[in-house]
């Protein structure tokens, strides 16, 4: 068998474990300690719950609230839609568009034929008021004969 060395000067101790047995003061102090860490777990997973409970009621909440909102959205855009349609039922149909077309045309046609004959009216009026200053001129001219020869 071989004998293990002497410690050189600068090497550390290897670690032994201590052999010695627990005292009754030791697991009380581990047994304080197991009581207080189990505490905080518990506090722990109980604010964890708490807290996840409430992110439901919030998520809930706002679950609602936008179901709210997305309800009064739709309401309005079905009355939107409600007031279009029912201005586009009073709008004209393409056979009102076409009678008024037919109306405005006969009006134009009409107004042609007046202006034609408001045309044919003032040559007629522009003839006889030339007519009828001739026909001044001659009374005129008479007027001045006959009363040139009787003395």
């Amino acid at each position: 068998m071989t004998t293990p060395e002497p410690p050189r000067p600068g090497d550390v101790a290897p670690y032994v474990e201590d052999d010695r047995a627990a005292t009754l003061a030791d697991v009380r102090g581990l047994r304080r300690w197991l009581a207080v860490t189990a505490v905080w777990a518990i506090a722990a997973t109980a604010l964890g719950v708490f807290a996840l409970i409430e992110a439901n009621k919030n998520d809930d909440a706002a679950k609602s609230r936008s179901a709210g909102e997305l309800t009064r959205v739709q309401r309005d855009l079905n009355n939107r839609i409600d007031d279009l349609e029912s201005r586009i039922d009073e709008l004209p149909t393409s056979d009102d568009l076409r009678k008024l077309e037919n109306r405005v045309n006969d009006v134009e046609d009409a107004a042609d034929k007046a202006r034609t004959n408001v045309k044919d009216v003032q040559s007629s009026v522009d003839d006889l008021t030339k007519r009828v200053d001739e026909l001044e001129q001659q009374q005129q001219q008479q007027t001045e004969t006959s009363t040139t020869t009787t003395p």
